[in-house]
């Protein structure tokens, strides 16, 4: 990075000061908090519920707890069990315990890299286009996508990686059972069977404002780069951004339209000296992929090298005029944008790549 560290953390300092009073991201989930008594544990706006399903220690009380759990698919990590996150041990207040559910244990240690996309639950159409690019060309290319499930930039992450067949892992605010909001439930359940979902809280529990500020430390964790792709000065993508640094993670941001509120975020953490990323190429650098400049595509992709010749298209545009379904089409993409062969104009849409440029 350009600049020091310690221009990136005041950059994220106002979202994490903003969004999450009195440290609750940070005192949530460790040993000492949960050792507290009740009274303070309520001053925090911990539930009574929660904190006593983490702290049972009665042995035929926790096997039963983890037969109805597993008679559910879902998996209860310890700290001190052998499949606990080892990235999530690095944590200043790990968690005593992870909830998970989902196909993709292997993604809690992934052998190859990771990266977290995130950014603004309002969006703008073009920042979601996106970043659902960015994760289709990510997961191509073997990295495991981490995100929220959020609405916005986290949603369309979730779906780029799953439309390339890549592997995501979506790290939840709420219980493993529970899908916020409701309108990503079809998503929330896709992500289930082909990634992994993962929670520090038990199943059954509710959202809660100060559980989202907390469980973004997880995103972090579990990934060895972050990435916002839109974030307003007040965002809680910057506090995700802010524990990347806190664990020596990369930063990385998109560039946005300057005086655009969205953009504000994003354009601090980039004078602050984070990475800058501007197309999959960009990222999988950062993620040290060296991204092959293919001479000539695949015989596969060349009625979609054709039909972007005759006119620029967006990907949704493309499925329906070559018949195709949106995660082929969202594969082939990226794979065609990896190789060089294809770049955008300044609407955003898919065009053959100038040779040379």
């Amino acid at each position: 990075m350009s600049a020091s560290e310690d221009e990136l953390r005041v950059a994220c300092a106002g979202a994490r000061s903003e969004l999450d009073p009195g440290g609750v991201a940070r005192k949530f989930g460790c040993a000492r908090l949960l050792r507290s008594s009740p009274a303070e544990l309520a001053r925090l706006g911990v539930p009574a519920p929660l904190a006593t399903e983490l702290r049972r220690s009665d042995a035929a009380g926790a096997a039963t707890w983890a037969d109805e759990l597993r008679s559910r698919d879902i998996e209860c990590l310890t700290a001190s069990a052998p499949g606990y996150p080892p990235r999530l041990a690095e944590l200043a207040d790990p968690p005593l315990a992870v909830f998970v559910a989902g196909s993709r244990l292997d993604l809690l240690a992934p052998e190859g890299p990771s990266v977290a996309i995130v950014g603004s639950r309002r969006g703008a159409d073009a920042a979601r286009r996106l970043a659902h690019d960015l994760a289709a060309g990510a997961a191509a290319a073997g990295v495991t996508v981490v995100s929220g499930l959020a609405l916005g930039v986290d949603a369309a992450a979730h779906e780029g990686a799953l439309a390339a067949g890549g592997p995501t892992l979506a790290v939840l605010g709420t219980g493993p059972d529970v899908a916020y909001p409701r309108t990503n439930a079809c998503l929330f359940n896709r992500v289930r069977e082909a990634g992994l979902l993962v929670s520090e809280y038990p199943p059954g529990t509710p959202p809660a404002p100060w559980r989202f500020p907390a469980r973004n430390r997880l995103i972090a964790a579990l990934a060895d780069a972050t990435l916002v792709v839109e974030a307003a000065e007040r965002s809680g993508a910057l506090i995700t951004a802010d524990m990347a640094l806190d664990l020596g993670r990369d930063v990385l941001a998109v560039p946005g339209w300057p005086g655009v509120s969205v953009a504000r975020g994003t354009n601090a953490l980039i004078k602050a000296g984070a990475g800058v990323v501007e197309d999959v190429t960009d990222l999988l650098a950062w993620l040290g992929i060296d991204a092959p400049r293919a001479a000539a595509a695949a015989s596969d992709d060349d009625p979609m090298l054709a039909e972007l010749g005759r006119s620029p298209a967006y990907a949704d545009e493309l499925a329906a005029r070559l018949g195709m379904t949106p995660g082929a089409v969202a594969a082939a993409l990226a794979r065609l944008e990896i190789d060089g062969r294809l770049a955008r104009d300044v609407h955003g849409r898919w065009v053959p790549a100038t040779p040379g440029g």
